[in-house]
């Protein structure tokens, strides 16, 4: 187990939020929905995952010059190995900013190269939170309809043997 590993799980008093508890206010995306609103039968189930940029059935088309990025933000498997590993990545840039904001010169040539290398990593750190928010958010959803089929089994077993 890796050491950051280590410091996660053992840490039962943890204060501060999650490594992948990214910017609790934030006001949604600020560009047109792509997908239109679907009339939803049952308000439990999330349909299936379609991206935007690579479905061909729907009524619009997006325009891109054929070369799409395909990343993972479009996969829509779960992947606690990959979080782990994000949060181990900005747990070293976190060390990384820290020694960095240690130092503190005196003249004003490095001190302006002191600042744009922990605004490099300040904002690397806030890309990765922002992915790290998106691989947990999916791993929140597979639980969710695990946990909503395992409900949905049992409600009709009880309906079946109450008939």
């Amino acid at each position: 187990m890796t050491r950051f590993a280590q410091k996660f799980l053992s840490d039962g008093s943890q204060v501060k939020p999650y490594f992948w508890q990214y910017n609790a206010q934030s006001r949604g995306p600020k560009a047109r929905r792509l997908c239109s609103s679907m009339a939803i039968e049952d308000s439990h189930v999330v349909p299936d995952f379609a991206d935007p940029v690579f479905c061909t059935d729907l009524p619009y088309q997006l325009a891109h010059s054929g070369k799409a990025r395909q990343g993972d933000g479009n996969d829509p498997r779960p992947d606690p190995q990959k979080l782990l590993a994000i949060g181990s990545h900005i747990w070293r840039l976190e060390t990384q900013f820290r020694s960095v904001a240690a130092d503190v010169p005196s003249d004003s040539v490095s001190r302006r190269s002191t600042n744009q290398a922990k605004n490099q990593l300040a904002s690397k750190i806030c890309r990765l939170k922002k992915k790290a928010l998106h691989s947990a958010n999916k791993i929140k959803l597979d639980g969710l309809k695990q946990e909503h089929g395992k409900h949905l089994l049992c409600f009709t077993i009880v309906n079946i043997s109450a008939v």
